[in-house]
């Protein structure tokens, strides 16, 4: 008799929900923010870059606690879903406040303004999103269904990113000044206020249907686990620490090529209204490939799939880094590709749940919230290496500002947007052939994870 607990299939289709909010908040965030910063508040390309990487490296040390404050909440909502509802209004609130210019300028108080929102609304993120990933490891005990949650998410993800790089050109020039050729101030203000009323209930549809399912047993409830305890845990879990390092380096590729791509757009291929084209194929083709992953994953495996698509991926990046610049036909062949292939998130946080339950298997410990603090801070990193690092390679080359670029400079855009990110996947590729955890290893671990706690139960 299969005795698994499970998820409603409501919400496992709500559950995309989540990700689709994020987008709204974080993809503007992470598309725009740069360009904001460099060509309309006036920043310097290195403080950009000092902002991010100070950003960054609070977040190594915040992401791990809220993973763990998580971790050990207890409400009659359960341990993760209240920080949903509580956090989702305060991070649309600081994803507005981040497109704010109240200082007018790029003086020493526009930059600390700068500083102070950016990392607020990192912290609102992680606060969360955080608890939110873990979800997928609690709503279900059934690994089938946890691919179903996690393909539910990247559907969610990739129509979030979808919708925010179609509408996002129209809707900057839209709130923009009359006649207004590129975004202003106005523009960028008001899109952001707009997508932080629609993140806002989208969040609230995922806390209100979704259940966590899996608790800790009361051996685990009673045993006391230290902020220290936790990290060690977390270390020594080698399949945690291989999907990190693997998460780390797809997500400086992937949400790193992000917040540089525009610069590649607005220079390289010469229009600002081609954003919407270049960056909107690869996620509504996501889409398509999304529905497609949990029947791969079970006749493929986790692991050959998702190394797979990064190298399918990569392939995509040289065609649109070797293409002249006037080819658009090329380009948008090589968008087309990478979009198909943009299934690799589900497998890695399908493969998180799985060392999660390794983790408990061994050691009797589950750090649901603190693994997966490791896929946020993974985002972020990835986001903010590629912003703050994007735009010191671009400024090597020769980047200015608001100017005609000369062509060292728009070869260093060129490098940064696509040739970068393509190493970047085929060595993630490489990462990926350190896991020998096997699918079935995987539900065997669960199988002694269900029998363990239904004799806790009746004791």
């Amino acid at each position: 008799m299969d005795k698994k607990l499970r998820a409603s299939k409501a919400a496992v289709i709500c559950y995309g929900f989540g990700d689709l909010a994020s987008q709204f908040v974080w993809t503007f965030v992470g598309s725009y923010l740069t360009v904001f910063y460099t060509d309309v508040v006036g920043i310097a390309p290195l403080a950009v870059s000092v902002i991010m990487m100070i950003a960054r490296i609070w977040d190594a040390i915040n992401d791990p606690m809220m993973g763990a404050i998580a971790e050990h909440s207890h409400s009659r909502f359960g341990r993760f879903r209240p920080w949903i509802a509580f956090g989702c209004p305060f991070l649309a609130l600081f994803s507005v406040l981040t497109f704010a210019n109240p200082f007018g300028g790029s003086s020493t108080a526009g930059v600390i303004w700068a500083g102070f929102t950016y990392i607020a609304a990192g912290m609102l993120y992680t606060l969360v999103n955080i608890p939110y990933g873990a979800m997928n490891a609690v709503m279900t005990e059934d690994a089938n269904q946890r691919n179903q949650i996690n393909a539910s998410r990247n559907i969610g993800m990739n129509a979030g990113m979808a919708l925010v790089n179609a509408l996002s050109p129209i809707l900057l020039l839209a709130f923009s000044k009359q006649g207004a050729e590129v975004a202003d101030a106005h523009g960028y203000l008001h899109t952001a206020i707009l997508y932080a009323c629609i993140a806002v209930p989208l969040f609230l549809i995922v806390f209100f249907t979704s259940r966590e399912v899996v608790q800790p047993t009361k051996s685990q409830r009673a045993k006391k686990v230290t902020f220290h305890d936790t990290i060690r845990n977390l270390v020594t879990n080698k399949y945690l620490m291989i999907i990190s390092l693997i998460m780390v380096v797809q997500m400086t590729a992937f949400m790193g090529r992000i917040a540089v791509e525009a610069y590649w757009v607005i220079y390289c291929l010469g229009s600002f209204t081609l954003i919407a084209l270049i960056m909107t194929l690869p996620t509504l083709l996501g889409i398509v490939g999304s529905l497609f992953v949990p029947a791969a994953a079970k006749r493929f495996g986790k692991r050959q799939v998702l190394w797979f698509s990064m190298v399918m991926q990569g392939i995509a990046l040289l065609i649109m880094y070797f293409a002249p610049f006037d080819n658009i036909p090329m380009v948008i062949f090589g968008d087309v590709l990478f979009g198909i292939f943009n299934i690799g998130m589900p497998m890695t946080l399908s493969m998180v749940a799985d060392s999660v339950d390794y983790m408990e298997y061994k050691t009797g410990v589950r750090t649901d919230g603190t693994a997966y603090a490791t896929y946020g801070l993974a985002t972020k990193l990835g986001n903010a290496i590629g912003g703050a690092v994007g735009i010191l390679i671009m400024g090597a080359f020769g980047y200015v500002a608001n100017a005609q670029q000369t062509e060292q400079a728009l070869r260093g855009i060129n490098i940064t947007v696509n040739l970068i990110p393509a190493i970047l996947y085929f060595l993630a590729v490489a990462c990926c052939f350190l896991w020998n955890l096997s699918d079935k290893d995987a539900d065997d671990i669960r199988a002694s994870l269900i029998e363990r706690h239904a004799k806790e139960g009746s004791e």
